[in-house]
């Protein structure tokens, strides 16, 4: 807890203030910092929004209510409803109630439900990058040379409901905590009326809000990356055409530009390759070899050792 006592030079109930704070918190039994701030001028007056000497703060908060919606701000004294008149030091029990209440608000979390948002923020990420896992995966597999292209298949037909969870979950956690933040504003004079939700706090939900997002959407740009992070063997050869043969595979777990880029980066490290069609609309992976070095068979055992399947089984032509 953090205690100022704002004041300028020359005012008279300065050393009171101090004096009445310590006692304050003597009766509340607490301990605190108290910091005296001499206010230097009508300009650090304005900064500070300085109602006057001496104005007192608990955590950033006038220990007068009424007065944290003013603005007459200047060099001045101060005074403070006593009773039936005025006097130029707040009462022991308006400094009590405000130890009191930044003590309570110090304690209990805003509303109580913190980790409950935190969970369903992390929920929405995990459920974004799960429903993702069928092209990510795949361009793991092809930069770690962990072999099996295809792991993330298997979740490709849980990806509409993980998207849906995701994005359930994210407008759920945004909606929690706007009403959240809204029912800690509600009481007047308190900390969060006094200080909206700052402005970090809204770019991490905006950060937190582009990446579930960026991440669902990883499939329609990874092809793209995959070229960026895949390394390509080399160059396909140029060879005779006459001793060259196609081969048509039918992938039908082919349904993501990542798989695509992956399994073409397979093909290009065989010798006799020398042509690399894959089309992911079509599921279709047309190869032209060199029949002296490879056969359709080896081809084949790519596409099922990344993983794949292969139906009905290859189309050839010389």
């Amino acid at each position: 807890m953090k205690i100022e006592v704002l004041y300028f030079s020359g005012c008279p109930n300065h050393a009171p203030a101090v004096e009445r704070v310590k006692e304050a918190l003597r009766a509340e039994q607490m301990s605190a910092e108290i910091v005296e701030i001499e206010v230097l001028g009508a300009e650090m007056a304005r900064r500070q929004k300085f109602l006057g000497s001496p104005s007192i703060r608990v955590n950033g908060l006038d220990v007068e209510p009424e007065a944290r919606s003013r603005d007459g701000f200047g060099i001045m004294c101060r005074t403070y409803a006593d009773g039936s008149g005025r006097s130029g030091l707040p009462s022991l029990e308006l400094i009590r109630a405000a130890l009191r209440t930044a003590l309570r608000e110090a304690r209990t979390p805003r509303s109580g439900s913190v980790p409950c948002r935190l969970f369903i923020f992390g929920g929405s990420l995990v459920a974004a990058v799960a429903a993702s896992l069928c092209c990510i995966l795949p361009v793991l597999a092809a930069m770690t040379g962990a072999g099996a292209v295809a792991a993330g298949v298997v979740f490709d037909r849980w990806r509409p409901y993980l998207l849906i969870l995701s994005g359930l979950l994210l407008a759920g956690g945004f909606a929690l905590a706007w009403l959240d933040h809204k029912k800690a504003c509600a009481a007047p004079g308190s900390i969060c009326a006094a200080r909206p939700m700052n402005r970090w706090n809204s770019i991490a939900l905006a950060i937190l809000a582009a990446s579930v997002i960026a991440l669902a959407a990883f499939p329609h740009y990874s092809g793209a990356i995959a070229r960026l992070v895949v390394r390509q063997p080399r160059p396909l050869p140029a060879l005779p055409s006459a001793g060259l043969s196609t081969v048509a595979f039918q992938v039908p777990d082919m349904d993501c530009p990542a798989c695509a880029v992956a399994l073409s980066a397979a093909f290009r490290k065989l010798p006799g390759v020398v042509q690399v069609k894959l089309d992911v609309d079509s599921r279709m992976a047309v190869l032209t070899f060199d029949r002296s070095t490879e056969n359709a068979a080896a081809l084949k055992k790519v596409i099922t050792d990344a993983g794949f399947h292969v139906t009905p089984g290859p189309h050839s032509s010389d």
